[in-house]
């Protein structure tokens, strides 16, 4: 079982967000009361929204778990970005530097409405990094942190035809890291 430390509680949409410090990796984690008890101690259940953390180079990773196994969201008041902005900016709060993000996205129900933008710019034409860019992720990131560009992009794929039989590669799983053009 991980150790965790709570930094704060943050009222948002009518939640509240618990966040916490994962004592052995430093990771940030963020959970809601979805209103679940404890068969065991019939105390309150928190529900983990999201986790992650900046690594000493600067590079974001997470993952949120907004959406249960059918694709619908755990609660209709959460929203990934809100997560999102609350694991960035309390790593930015205890000092850390944001240079890039890195973003891994895997197909299944309910996982990544990333995953299915990417796919359907590559089979309208786009190239990967135009196709990356006009994710809900891209998006954001250039919004909130100027990040404007997309690098390394790779992972798991295969060659299919679009509706023109026109060919492209179709991603199961994909890696990437979103940054600021300017930087090295």
């Amino acid at each position: 079982m991980k150790h965790t430390k709570p930094i704060k509680k943050v009222e948002h949409n009518d939640m509240i967000y618990h966040l916490f410090r994962e004592e052995e990796e430093g990771l940030v984690c963020i959970k809601v009361d979805l209103g679940q008890l404890s068969a065991a101690t019939n105390h309150p259940m928190l529900t983990q929204l999201g986790r992650g953390g900046i690594k000493p180079d600067g590079t974001f990773s997470g993952i949120l778990t907004m959406k249960d196994k059918d694709g619908n969201y755990l609660h209709p008041n959460t929203r990934g970005r809100f997560v999102m902005k609350l694991l960035i900016d309390t790593e930015l709060e205890s000092g850390k530097v944001f240079k890039q993000s890195k973003s891994t996205w895997v197909q299944g129900p309910g996982v990544s409405d990333n995953l299915d933008k990417f796919n359907e710019g590559l089979a309208n034409g786009l190239d990967e990094n135009e196709a990356a860019l006009q994710t809900w992720s891209a998006n954001w990131l250039k919004t909130n942190h100027g990040f404007n560009a997309v690098r390394n992009i790779h992972g798991v794929c295969e060659e299919v035809e679009n509706e023109a039989g026109k060919k492209y590669k179709q991603y199961s799983e994909v890696v990437m890291f979103f940054y600021k053009n300017d930087q090295k």
